[in-house]
């Protein structure tokens, strides 16, 4: 068993100290300075909750970097807010590039998913509604966690789920392999690396972070200059510059959260030397090695949740050609609409094998499904029908899409190359 105890490094003083949050943005274009619309503004947020998010802003900013780190009150009304708001909600950052515009903050993830997760705000709106939030992430159970965790990676039963031999959906082993504990420590990992390195770029001097020009001053103040300099209609510079801000505080009170354990890996995990990093001063051979290890760890156990059809692993599993066809044909008859989003995805694993159209068409058949299930108004959140409009004709009409080849057809062709 290894631990690892996170720290801030910020580089100035090289001392270790105990956003636009919107995942479904999408590619983004150059030199873009609008301000999307908020998908979360469609939500009215509960009185208790926007209380907890005035007193948040009270008592957190204006942002201070000297403080906000050990400023107790900031973090407590952070954690009332937080605990309530969803996973889903946070799994993306971006930030305003004086030349390129709106691009998402580069995190090197811990996984192989895609850096959009197939799920929206329109599965927020399900009247049946079961997402994961942070208050089940840290729910006073991570050290028996950290536990079932290693004890279900090396439980050959469920380790065998995590196997390229491995099949389809087991459901029947949910329980015995603890799959909803699984998902709930690798959302942990994620989470917890994601937060320690949107920290690290954004507080640091942009120069040493490597996202921005600028030799002065934190990324975080620099990405606002850009804001107030480049978006000049002052409603849309206010909204933009409170998502960053909210991105960031998110960020801040998950790497304090996750500090309070750091990260249980499991042990003699070999370093994949063909893997990039970049070239910042956060990338030292330590935090290289420590990606791996959570990599890894994450990977296992994730897929073993997903295998026993545990559906909040499932939504966030990176579906894709390295997939056995069992496992996706499961998927495609038990959650079809996930599937279809996979499929429509852009930055998804099945992209290789369909054109832009016939990822289009994908999109189109996940739309109308949506509509179906939760009605237009909500179907619209997730996809713009207008932007669908042929594609939409052509699945309404009946006509075929195309599926992707089996992994087998595929390894099959490039044996044979």
């Amino acid at each position: 068993m290894k631990t690892a105890t996170l720290g801030v490094c910020v580089i100035l003083n090289c001392v270790l100290q105990s956003i636009l949050a919107n995942p479904l943005l999408g590619p983004l274009n150059p030199s873009d300075f609008s301000v999307p619309v908020d998908p979360m503004s469609y939500f009215k947020a509960s009185p208790k909750q926007e209380a907890a998010w005035q007193r948040a802003k009270r008592e957190c900013t204006p942002i201070d970097f000297l403080e906000i780190f050990e400023n107790q009150e900031c973090n407590e009304a952070l954690t009332e807010y937080f605990l309530n708001e969803p996973v889903w909600a946070y799994s993306q950052l971006n930030y305003y590039d004086r030349k390129r515009g709106l691009q998402p903050l580069p995190i090197k993830l811990i996984n192989s998913r895609p850096s959009i997760l197939p799920y929206s705000y329109a599965d927020l709106q399900a009247e049946d509604i079961d997402i994961p939030r942070w208050h089940d992430i840290f729910d006073g159970e991570i050290a028996a966690r950290e536990d079932t965790a290693l004890d279900m990676a090396t439980n050959p039963k469920c380790k065998e789920l995590s196997e390229h031999t491995s099949l389809g959906l087991q459901p029947e082993m949910a329980k015995q392999c603890a799959a909803r504990e699984l998902f709930k420590y690798a959302t942990y990992l994620d989470s917890c690396f994601v937060a320690l390195q949107r920290v690290n770029l954004l507080i640091n001097v942009p120069g040493l972070s490597g996202i921005l020009e600028n030799k002065s001053g934190s990324t975080y103040s620099n990405v606002q200059e850009i804001i107030k300099e480049k978006i000049t209609d002052k409603m849309e510079q206010k909204h933009a510059i409170a998502r960053f801000e909210k991105g960031f505080l998110h960020a801040v009170w998950m790497n304090s959260k996750c500090n309070e354990r750091g990260y249980v890996m499991l042990p003699d995990v070999e370093v994949d030397e063909t893997i990039e990093f970049p070239k910042t001063l956060f990338w030292q051979p330590g935090m290289v090695k420590m990606y791996h290890s959570i990599n890894v760890t994450h990977d296992i156990i994730l897929k073993i949740a997903a295998k026993s059809g545990d559906h909040w692993a499932l939504q966030s599993y990176p579906l894709g050609i390295l997939t056995s066809s069992e496992f996706n044909e499961d998927v495609q008859e038990e959650y079809s609409i996930l599937f279809h989003r996979h499929l429509g995805s852009p930055t998804g694993w099945f992209r290789s094998e369909l054109t832009v159209q016939e990822q289009a068409q994908h999109r189109a058949q996940a739309y109308l499904m949506l509509k179906d299930k939760l009605g237009v108004k909500k179907a619209n959140l997730e996809y713009d029908p207008a932007e669908l409009e042929e594609e939409i004709k052509f699945v309404s009409a009946g006509h075929k899409l195309k599926f992707p080849r089996s992994r087998t057809e595929i390894f099959k062709e490039y044996d044979e190359d």
